[in-house]
């Protein structure tokens, strides 16, 4: 697999930018380094919080105490979510016989509601999923990735607390 690069960032500022591009150059020369990687996400979270971006600023507190207590980053991110449909469909189901009115938001909230994220062993995995952690964060005004970086912070909450 070839090296990922950024492209068409969303980051504020240069300093963002430069950071950014420093972690995605360090994780594609030398793999996931915990010591490195605690560092530079500190780093980047400092200029997140500059930019007024509660959301990444918590995050990467997070993904790096993460990181710091188990000592590398296995989090599989890449993995599709199975979401049991039925589930969703007996809670909408539910609310309209009680005459509640169902709007879209609410089942994409129900969908939401349970979060799990799987572990990888595999270098190239890790390696694969921390350089899409850091995509999200690279566009994090997208509402796609906004989603992601929500499930990313409640999965780890509950993990590290």
């Amino acid at each position: 697999m070839g090296l990922i690069n950024i492209e068409n960032t969303e980051m504020q500022s240069t300093t963002g930018l430069n950071k950014l591009e420093a972690i995605f150059k360090d994780v594609n020369k030398n793999g996931i380094v915990a010591e490195n990687l605690i560092k530079q996400l500190t780093e980047l979270r400092e200029i997140a919080r500059i930019e007024k971006d509660p959301l990444v600023v918590k995050t990467l507190r997070l993904v790096y105490t993460y990181i710091e207590d188990e000592g590398h980053f296995d989090l599989d991110l890449l993995a599709e979510e199975e979401i049991d449909e039925s589930d969703l469909e007996e809670n909408v189901e539910e609310k309209v016989e009680e005459g509640i009115e169902v709007e879209e938001e609410e089942v994409e909230e129900e969908e939401e509601e349970e979060v799990f994220i799987d572990t990888v062993e595999d270098f190239e995995e890790r390696r694969e999923n921390f350089v899409y952690f850091l995509s999200l964060i690279k566009d994090a005004k997208n509402e796609y990735n906004r989603t992601e970086l929500k499930k990313i912070r409640t999965f780890l909450w509950e993990e590290i607390h």
